[in-house]
């Protein structure tokens, strides 16, 4: 059963009651679950205002964060130690690698074709380049960070993406005959996929400078290799774990199995250093398990459930890493010029993509602007190199770099989340068909074929 925002909100109350009367100490105002309980409420509120006026919910989270980090006073009786909101979004991150590993559909890959890997390469490749080359040139980032933040930027977000074909698909568009929806769904996740794959592989070459020379080379493709090898294992062992009982699998120890392997991963390899491995596991162990499993509808509801809460705590969060104070005012239009000179590029990429697949000029426009949209992979992986750079005490212009790629990554979400959705929706009048006047078309067509058949038996 699909949990709704409401249920969500009860439970934190419930939650937030019971450690009340249990440990007041750690609910009186500018106490950790204090915090915690009204930054999720009032996302989840700010959420479901946006949704009424159509705006992608986590904007409204976002703002949320953002306001009370900066409001006067507020700031005080919210605050929330920066290790433990670093370790909430290391697992509000490992939720959303959970969601991309499950939903990523290996068999509607195979079926759209080769139109679903271009479209999940060569869009994210072409931005992350040009906002690299940017980045470097603008911000005065070294080319390993600007690479990451050139990857934190390319990812794209079924979060907004899927509700928006949804509404679409309900208004009668025609978005399913031609397989425009199956290949924007399974190309987004792997686009996630592959864009955080990349940025962990240059996060690894950045936290690895006072190492020797030939481990800083070597770091990157070695933290990968890790990284698939332990997915792989463990999404084998998940085949078989837990054992079959009559014939059955028992679908939440399952869930639990998945979700408390995908903590030890992600937080072990940070351990050790190897902080690009863990989040790569956690996405090569979903995909392995949910292959061997070919289908677990309760597994997938755990995890969606778990991001009702996952999400308005991340998206706050990180809205709370946002300090006015800390930003300096040229990096706002110096990240405009770049978030729009690459979105150019990303236009043209996604449309090259989708060329050769059979869809009409009108079409290939249209998923241009669905590739738009960013959210999700910004808010849990820009703050991450952040959260690294703290827990290592990084010197201060690394801990500078990391504060840009957060600044970067919420001014990405707050142009392309809203812009997306509204030319996705604005759009669709013009740049799709609908079911029904595709059936007048064909309804007109029929007379004509009638009166030729009439015509034609007068002839007789």
């Amino acid at each position: 059963a699909v949990v709704s925002t409401q249920s969500t909100g009860l439970l934190m109350a419930a939650v937030f009651c019971t450690c009340y009367v249990t440990a007041t100490s750690l609910t009186t105002a500018g106490g950790p679950l204090y915090s915690l309980f009204v930054l999720v409420v009032l996302a989840l509120i700010a959420g479901q205002v946006c949704k009424l006026i159509y705006v992608p919910p986590m904007l409204g989270m976002l703002l949320v964060g953002i306001a009370l980090s900066n409001i006067p006073k507020v700031d005080e009786w919210t605050y929330l130690d920066a290790g433990i909101s670093s370790d909430l979004k290391t697992i509000a991150l490992m939720i959303i690698l959970m969601k991309g590993g499950l939903s990523l559909d290996i068999m509607d890959i195979k079926r759209v074709g080769f139109a679903v890997i271009r479209l999940a390469f060569l869009p994210c490749f072409v931005e992350a380049t040009v906002f690299a080359l940017l980045s470097a040139l603008l911000f005065k980032l070294p080319w390993v960070w600007s690479f990451m933040l050139g990857f934190v930027i390319a990812a794209v977000t079924p979060a907004i993406i899927v509700p928006c074909l949804e509404e679409l698909k309900k208004r009668g568009y025609r978005i399913e005959d031609n397989n425009i929806t199956t290949m924007l769904i399974s190309a987004s996740s792997f686009d996630d996929v592959v864009a955080i794959s990349a940025y962990m592989v240059f996060l690894s070459s950045a936290f690895s400078s006072n190492k020797p020379l030939y481990l800083q080379i070597i770091q990157g493709p070695l933290e990968i290799l890790i990284g698939i090898a332990i997915g792989v294992v463990l999404g084998i062992i998940l085949w078989v774990l837990p054992p079959n009982r009559n014939g059955k699998v028992d679908s939440r120890i399952r869930a639990l199995l998945v979700l408390f392997l995908g903590l030890s991963v992600v937080f072990g390899m940070g351990k050790v250093e190897f902080n690009g491995s863990g989040p790569l596991a956690v996405i090569v162990m979903c995909i392995t398990a949910i292959k061997g499993w070919q289908e677990d509808e309760l597994v997938v509801e755990v995890v969606d459930c778990l991001w009702l809460i996952g999400e308005p705590l991340l998206f706050g969060l990180v809205g709370r890493d946002i300090l006015f104070h800390h930003i300096n005012p040229d990096l706002l239009w110096k990240s405009m010029i770049a978030i729009f000179v690459a979105l150019i590029f990303r236009l043209i990429a996604a449309y090259l993509a989708v060329s050769w697949t059979g869809l009409s000029v009108k079409e290939k426009i249209f998923v241009s602007f669905s590739w738009i949209p960013k959210a999700t992979v910004q808010s849990a992986i820009g703050s991450y190199a952040l959260a690294v750079a703290s827990e290592r005490n990084a010197d201060e212009i690394t801990i500078e770099y990391s504060r840009t790629i957060v600044t970067v990554a919420v001014l990405v979400i707050l142009v392309s989340a809203p812009l997306g959705s509204l030319l996705m929706y604005l759009t669709a009048d013009k740049l799709l068909s609908k079911v029904e006047q595709i059936a007048n078309e064909d309804s007109d067509e029929m007379p004509e074929k009638g009166e030729k058949e009439g015509c034609s038996e007068k002839e007789v």
